[in-house]
């Protein structure tokens, strides 16, 4: 005799078998697709981001350049700030111990009234001695960088 609820009912169990065939490559039909008009839209807009691109890097170039030239300028006023500035990064030369008794005699009238530009206008006319005063006279005065480098190419050249 079987105890109560140990019997279990046999179940019969199922087996579902199924077979998965994959097509061959050479099955597939896809359809015909027209990749021409969207590969000429990915061109244009690499076209034009390249563009973007080229037009940021002139503009910060051309911003740089123009800052520099701002700085130079106020660099070259003096009482300003950025001369002062400019000034402390600048070798200084010692002062000589006696005051000179030499006297300097510029070969351009009315020098320290005269703006940059209109100092490098009149450096092509005078000759290496000349060149070599204003440089000296400009050293020891205003130091200003844009007179110094144009006379330095004045006498390179010479």
């Amino acid at each position: 005799m079987e105890p109560q609820g140990s019997a279990e009912k046999a179940v019969p169990k199922r087996v579902v078998e199924f077979e998965l065939c994959l097509p061959r490559p050479e099955e597939i039909k896809l359809p015909k697709v027209d990749w021409e008009p969207w590969r000429k839209v990915a061109e244009e807009a690499l076209i034009t981001g390249l563009g973007v691109g080229v037009l940021v890097a002139r503009g910060l170039k051309r911003a740089v350049e123009v800052a520099h030239e701002a700085g130079a300028q106020a660099a070259e006023r003096p009482g300003t700030l950025p001369h002062t500035l400019v000034q402390w990064l600048r070798p200084h030369t010692p002062a000589p111990a006696a005051p000179s008794a030499k006297i300097r005699i510029l070969p351009i009238e009315d020098y320290d009234k005269l703006s940059v530009t209109e100092i490098i206008e009149r450096l092509p006319q005078l000759d290496a001695d000349q060149l070599r005063a204003v440089r000296a006279y400009e050293e020891e005065h205003a130091g200003r960088l844009a007179i110094l480098k144009a006379i330095d190419g004045l006498l390179a050249a010479s």
